[in-house]
């Protein structure tokens, strides 16, 4: 009976201890970690709107810049297509004003036609009158001098650095010579400008 009773008792803890092993469960998948979203954010303060009249100034400027480039450019034009003349012969015609016939005002007219597209009078009086009158010494590339009384006795184009260049006489035909020259000193008249800006 004793044998019996001890028999069945190490039959249950055998069960217990079996019963009692661990169970595996499996666990729950490990999520993937979320993307990293970055907000930037703009510490800046937001430009003020600009005003109507601010935005006319800015655009006044713009325009006016893009004048002041366009005619830098057509001063450039100008000495390039004067330059051309200097190795010409026979192109001084006294009272001549085409592109290769000419005198000294016929020479200026054909320039300014050429590379203006503007149309001054042929005679350097009237030329004088035409256009905006400019100092020597804010004269610029492209403006026009004007020697003896009222400008009728000879025109020529101011080339920089004290230079001028122009259609003189049959002899001498097109030439560049100083603004100073001793010929030239007293009998200045004038200067006149295409342009009333640069």
């Amino acid at each position: 009976m004793r044998n019996n009773t001890l028999a069945r008792a190490c039959l249950a803890t055998s069960l217990s201890v079996a019963v009692a092993a661990p169970l595996v469960v499996a666990s729950p998948a490990i999520a993937e970690p979320t993307q990293r979203t970055t907000v930037t954010v703009d510490t800046r303060a937001a430009a003020p709107a600009k005003s109507a009249a601010q935005l006319k100034k800015e655009r006044k400027a713009r325009i006016l810049k893009r004048k002041i480039v366009k005619v830098k450019s057509q001063r450039k034009a100008l000495v390039r297509q004067a330059k051309k003349r200097l190795r010409g012969r026979g192109q001084y015609v006294a009272g001549a004003s085409s592109a290769w016939r000419f005198d000294c005002s016929g020479f200026t007219k054909y320039l300014y036609k050429k590379v203006l597209r503007k149309n001054i009078p042929h005679y350097s009086g009237a030329q004088m009158r035409k256009l905006k009158r400019v100092s020597k010494r804010n004269l610029k590339p492209g403006d026009l001098l004007f020697w003896g009384r009222g400008g009728s006795q000879h025109v020529s184009m101011y080339i920089g650095r004290g230079k001028m260049i122009g259609a003189n006489n049959p002899r001498r035909d097109v030439v560049i010579e100083s603004i100073n020259a001793p010929w030239w000193r007293n009998k200045y008249a004038g200067a006149g400008t295409f342009s009333s800006i640069a």
